[in-house]
């Protein structure tokens, strides 16, 4: 049975190796840390969650194989990073800094207006893929944002992506032009729009 809970500095090895190895091959994660770059992408991994981490607004299964990264955005600019961003910088070099505020700049040129929840990270490890992981740990950020009454947003670059989004209620898609970089997409969940039915799995 999956069990889906908070997730703490205490599981911060675990949801690096997930994430690190889920990204890989990702267009935009490519394109921000290099492909094969996994000092690189485990840097990004850990910035992005020790972040969310401090917030409360990270949801793990299972001690870490899959993950989801969640910002409740309301307005109010986010504090407390320096000493994140000093380290990743540190570990990434600036070429994958420079890179990562390429990317950063051109989303939020078409960034929603606030407030609503920002999915940043959904990650499953890829021994594990395919058991219904990833909705399960999407399942409570965006029970916040109903809750709220509030829209749930992200940006994918991996065109496969929006099939799976789609059927979690993300059907609002659109493009964001990456400079040098891959085909991108603002995506929109409407708040209280729940999953859109789909048919079961299929299982070996």
């Amino acid at each position: 049975m999956t069990t889906v809970r908070v997730g703490t500095m205490a599981d911060l090895d675990m949801v690096v190796e997930t994430v690190a190895g889920a990204f890989v091959g990702d267009p935009a994660w490519d394109y921000m840390c290099g492909p094969g770059n996994d000092v690189a992408a485990r840097a990004f991994a850990t910035l992005l969650y020790v972040g969310r981490v401090r917030r409360g607004t990270v949801w793990i299964a299972d001690d870490g194989i899959a993950v989801s990264m969640w910002d409740r955005v309301d307005g109010v600019p986010l504090t407390g990073m320096d000493d994140l961003w000093r380290d990743f910088v540190a570990a990434a070099g600036s070429v994958v800094v420079d890179r990562v505020e390429a990317y950063d700049a051109a989303i939020k040129t078409l960034k929603p207006p606030a407030p609503f929840w920002y999915l940043g990270v959904l990650a499953t490890h890829p021994d594990h893929q395919g058991r219904g992981l990833a909705t399960a740990v999407l399942a409570p950020g965006l029970a916040n944002a109903d809750a709220e009454g509030w829209d749930a947003w992200l940006e994918t670059s991996k065109p496969g992506n929006k099939a799976f989004y789609a059927g979690r209620g993300f059907t609002d898609v659109r493009p964001v032009e990456i400079p040098d970089g891959p085909a991108t997409w603002w995506i929109r969940r409407p708040a209280g729009a729940g999953l859109v039915p789909r048919p079961a799995p299929v299982r070996p």
